[in-house]
């Protein structure tokens, strides 16, 4: 079949989210909401096609993790001590992947407890997902209310060009190109862009392995399917998206 022979329509039975949480008892009630509508949206369309919600619960000491438990069963909380946004995406990960043999069919998407998704996010994602790539980059775009007016309009001049930007608030990869390039390192911050690098630096043999064709992209976008995140200066890691919003504003 030729799409077969490009790489595509691709099998995808397993689409699972990973969302690191550090003390975000205010916003991330709202990030799981927007997750379960995604994913009934998602068994709307796609009964067959499997998806737990986890959270990483990292270092916490608000309310975070009570907010999470009201969310059970439909939400999956595991609890760490690590303070490293990397470790705490990579945990929840594992978590997924004990569920799931097969990590050609497993799609690991990931977003961040201040964001919200859109409702067709995990069927814009499983889209990807089919097209045959490996890695898949979507938008976020901060509220608003959070910025001051000449802050967002500098935001939507920078990324009104359709420059690549890579977010762990937007993003998904294939469970088997994840593990051949190491996972999300354990960086307290840019894992997420350490990840894309890995995975679109894998040696064309290791992608033929993946049933990817030489011609086909590594990585698609998904630019339909922004996630709406959080305009606050102060973020929970070093640096991170608050510290970029910073120089803006500065």
């Amino acid at each position: 079949m030729a799409g077969d022979a490009m790489g595509r329509c691709a099998v995808i039975r397993v689409l699972d989210v990973v969302v690191p949480a550090r003390n975000e008892e205010a916003l991330i009630g709202a990030c799981l909401r927007a997750l379960l509508a995604a994913r009934a949206a998602l068994r709307a369309r796609e009964p067959a096609v499997r998806c737990r919600l986890i959270v990483a619960l990292d270092s916490c000491t608000d309310a975070t993790a009570d907010v999470v438990a009201a969310f059970a069963p439909d939400v999956e909380a595991l609890s760490l001590q690590v303070g490293n946004v990397g470790r705490s995406r990579s945990a929840a990960v594992d978590l997924a992947l004990c569920g799931f043999d097969r990590p050609r069919e497993h799609w690991i998407c990931s977003t961040d407890a201040d964001s919200a998704v859109p409702e067709t996010w995990l069927l814009d994602h499983l889209a990807a997902a089919r097209e045959g790539a490996l890695l898949a980059l979507g938008s976020v775009r901060p509220r608003h209310t959070d910025l001051a007016p000449g802050a967002y309009d500098d935001w939507l001049a920078r990324h009104a060009t359709g420059a690549r930007h890579v977010f762990g608030a937007n993003l998904g990869v294939r469970a088997d190109a994840y593990l051949l390039a190491g996972g999300f390192p354990a960086l307290r911050v840019g894992e997420d862009v350490a990840l894309a690098e890995a995975v679109e630096a894998l040696d064309p043999a290791f992608r033929s392995a993946l049933g990817v064709h030489p011609d086909a992209p590594v990585t698609v976008s998904v630019p339909h399917s922004v996630v709406l995140t959080s305009g606050r200066l102060d973020g929970r890691t070093p640096g991170g998206f608050a510290g970029y919003l910073r120089t803006l504003v500065d």
